[in-house]
């Protein structure tokens, strides 16, 4: 009996006629048809492939982006940040727009103690670099570091750090003067400016502890920066967004979300732009990993067959056979019993003229 029902499938006319109203068939059918016909249908048939795909086609999407805008493919424009800066998108005042013109730009580095000096967009030439911090209202105003840097069209940009890992606690200064002059022997003689350009930047410095296993116990010292005031942003170009769009994506990959706000929140960043990529590396995580799950960890699961499903397959095999042999089986005395490894099945039956029989006469 068992032989003849092995691979014989039901008519389709008849799993369309009765899956309307038969709940149970239609899941029995949806099981057979992912168990025998997987390679055969269509990905997109597969609920969670067009959402995987999705994420893919949006992970390509926001790298070709970044790298675009990184390698200066898309310009220096400073548009996009001050059209963004004039909206709901950006809680902040309106920034600066400056083009091409040279810019500077501090902001703390608390796990190293430095401040960060950067200045933008600098024309080809020799650049003196002077820096220093100086307790906020002092009187008496030390020399600060100089540096001096070669420019060409390729490099317009220097940076520089200044460290506070020393200082006491109080209010500070922090002023970074760039000088540019057509050559070295002007740098030398300081004479012949083409431009200068200086920003100072006030900050108060705490320290704490840090790392402790309670607080004020067993921490490492630790200073921290409060800016009091930073001045007016300058906007951001596209190609130092997108650099900072990489910097932000590791940060948040490697220590989380708020690592990278952050991060960024120091240097100045947009908080338009630190939440498009937030909110882009959430949206190609959750539609990539969420199919890969699901295929993983639920797809097995929905094909698992339940107590009931037992039951009512094997029903419908006993009705088969009962059709194919010519017997007439009595349906209200079968006993069907699934087990752990097994199902116990008892089938009362008698034959008929029509019954098939291997017997010889």
């Amino acid at each position: 009996m068992g032989d003849a029902a092995i691979g014989d499938e039901l008519p389709k006319e008849q799993y369309d006629s009765d899956t309307k109203s038969d709940p149970l068939l239609k899941e029995l059918n949806n099981i057979r048809r992912r168990r025998t016909d997987g390679d055969k249908r269509s990905m997109f048939t597969k609920k969670e492939n067009p959402v995987l795909l999705m994420g893919i086609a949006y992970g390509i999407l926001y790298g070709a982006l970044i790298l675009s805008m990184s390698s200066g493919l898309l310009g220096q424009s400073t548009s996009l940040d001050h059209s963004a800066s004039t909206t709901f998108l950006d809680i902040g005042d309106e920034c600066v727009e400056i083009d091409d013109e040279p810019w500077i730009l501090i902001f703390p580095n608390e796990d190293d103690e430095k401040f960060s000096l950067n200045a933008y967009n600098l024309p080809a030439g020799v650049a003196v670099l002077e820096y220093n911090i100086e307790e906020k209202d002092a009187t008496d105003v030390s020399p600060g570091t100089q540096v001096q840097r070669l420019l060409d069209d390729e490099v317009n940009r220097v940076n520089e750090q200044q460290d506070y890992s020393t200082l006491d606690e109080g209010n500070y200064v922090v002023t970074f003067t760039v000088t540019l002059y057509n050559n070295s022997d002007d740098a030398k003689n300081e004479t012949n400016v083409t431009e200068a350009l200086s920003k100072s930047l006030e900050f108060e410095l705490e320290i704490g502890t840090k790392g402790g296993i309670l607080p004020f116990l067993g921490g490492e010292e630790h200073r921290e920066v409060r800016i009091t005031d930073s001045g007016a942003r300058s906007c951001w170009s596209l190609q130092e967004l997108g650099n900072w769009g990489y910097i932000l994506l590791v940060a948040e990959l490697g220590g989380g979300r708020e690592t990278a706000m952050l991060a960024g929140g120091a240097a100045g960043i947009p908080a338009w732009w630190m939440a498009f990529n937030s909110l882009s590396l959430s949206v190609f995580s959750l539609l990539i990993a969420y199919p890969i799950m699901y295929k993983v960890y639920h797809q097995e699961a929905d094909d698992i067959l339940s107590r009931n499903h037992i039951i009512r397959l094997v029903d419908d095999i006993i009705s088969r056979c009962e059709r194919r042999l010519g017997i007439e089986v009595d349906h209200d005395l079968a006993k069907v019993e699934p087990r752990e490894l097994s199902v116990d099945i008892m089938v009362p039956y008698k034959n008929t003229e029509n019954t098939l029989s291997d017997s010889k006469s």
